[in-house]
């Protein structure tokens, strides 16, 4: 048994990490900028990054930080919400590395959220981690992010940076918005439908950061997606299928949706192949490698 600390932890991907711990003993301790939060088979401590108080108590004595804490990027992105987007990973990282320096025992691993926007939108090339960064907003997020969350590394901590792609999580994230359009008919491609989506599985990427922290993975960069990058018109009819529903063949202009969304819109324009094969190598076995399988897997009744 370990004892993991997690920020982070009452969004899609935090529930499932957490539920991935205690499927397998581990002692949960949760930070969290609402004193009221209770989760089951966790201990709740206190920080907030923008007043710059954590709880010490959070991180003594723990073997593994899972550092997932960031505004979303799935709002409307005015120029302050943009700087919030930034400034909430920035001002969280910094008071963590504060307060991991200041521990006796060293942690043996931190785990940090990062995201495939790093590479920013290609059609045609397969993305590595060893590609370079984009030149534009997103890619500028998760670069700075990355650059601040690899100082936790020293000779006796190891820092991974896992680069997500589109999570897929019912009733959350990309499928929370697809599901209602689903429902009622009205799902359709989006820009060209030709933009590729890297995706995992909510669960596969739960047991991924784990698997990172547990199994002494080296330092760095890792892609969090599943081996089989889909087309969005493939994503958007593989889920109609399972859905038993009918797709508008018909695809939504990209003019509507930067009209709907603003900047925004990137994140459903953006084309992004990204590779699967550096985590695979280093042992990491997916349970769900095709879209068909996790949605069966998410909808089943």
């Amino acid at each position: 048994m370990a004892v993991f600390t997690i920020t982070g932890a009452t969004g899609s991907v935090g529930r499932a990490i957490v539920q991935a711990l205690q499927s397998q003993s581990h002692e949960i301790r949760v930070l969290s900028t609402r004193t009221s939060v209770q989760i089951k088979g966790a201990s709740t401590f206190y920080w907030n990054p923008a007043t710059n108080e954590l709880d010490p108590d959070a991180l003594i004595g723990a073997d593994y930080l899972i550092h997932l804490a960031g505004a979303t990027v799935s709002k409307r992105w005015t120029p302050a919400y943009k700087k919030l987007i930034m400034d909430s990973r920035i001002d969280g990282t910094q008071l963590l590395l504060s307060a991991t320096n200041r521990l006796k025992t060293p942690l043996k691993a931190v785990i940090s959220a990062s995201a495939i926007g790093y590479y920013g939108s290609d059609f045609e090339r397969l993305k590595k981690e060893e590609d370079a960064p984009a030149d534009d907003y997103l890619a500028a997020v998760t670069k700075t992010w990355e650059s601040y969350t690899r100082k936790f590394e020293s000779p006796q901590t190891r820092s991974i940076q896992l680069r997500i792609g589109i999570v897929l999580d019912r009733g959350a994230g990309v499928l929370g918005q697809l599901e209602p359009l689903v429902k009622f008919g009205l799902a359709a491609p989006l820009g060209s439908g030709k933009q590729w989506s890297s995706w995992i599985h909510v669960e596969d990427l739960a047991r991924m950061f784990v698997y990172a922290a547990t199994q002494s993975l080296a330092s760095g960069a890792y892609n969090a997606v599943a081996p089989t990058p889909v087309t969005n018109t493939e994503l958007t009819k593989s889920l109609c299928k399972v859905k038993k529903r009918p797709m508008i063949p018909i695809s939504v202009p990209s003019f509507v949706l930067k009209a709907m969304l603003g900047q925004m819109a990137t994140l459903a324009l953006m084309s992004q192949k990204v590779s699967a094969e550096k985590i695979v190598a280093a042992g990491f076995s997916f349970k769900y490698e095709s879209i068909e399988k996790a949605f069966n897997a998410i909808y089943k009744h």
